[in-house]
């Protein structure tokens, strides 16, 4: 799948990698898709990992920038909602394992 989003990036285009919890405890990370390297070369694409941390002195006005974009629906917010309490032991080996996709949420009662 990252092969064709590759293939439908612009020239100059940056990718960034986040979000990869289900491989910290893996003793030797997952081998990459067959054509990223070709894709990274021809388009002259970066790929860049990044930590919340690298960047906290922004985090205000990168919190306010966020909402706005939501609030206008320039970003789309993606949350994989489990339901009930008892399903937290599941949702949280989900995340580990990298079955989610967006924010796990448990949601415990209803929306008020």
């Amino acid at each position: 799948m990252l092969g064709a989003v590759l293939t439908l990036m612009k020239t100059h285009g940056r990718i960034v990698c986040c979000g990869v919890v289900s491989q910290y405890d893996s003793a030797t990370p997952a081998p990459g898709p067959a054509g990223v390297p070709g894709q990274l070369v021809v388009k002259r694409l970066r790929m860049e990992g990044f930590l919340v941390s690298d960047f906290i002195g922004e985090w205000a006005k990168a919190q306010g920038q966020l909402a706005s974009w939501v609030a206008s629906g320039e970003l789309k917010v993606l949350e994989d909602v489990v339901e009930g309490l008892e399903s937290a032991p599941r949702a949280l080996i989900g995340i580990l394992a990298g079955d989610n996709i967006g924010k796990r949420i448990v949601r415990v009662a209803p929306d008020p």
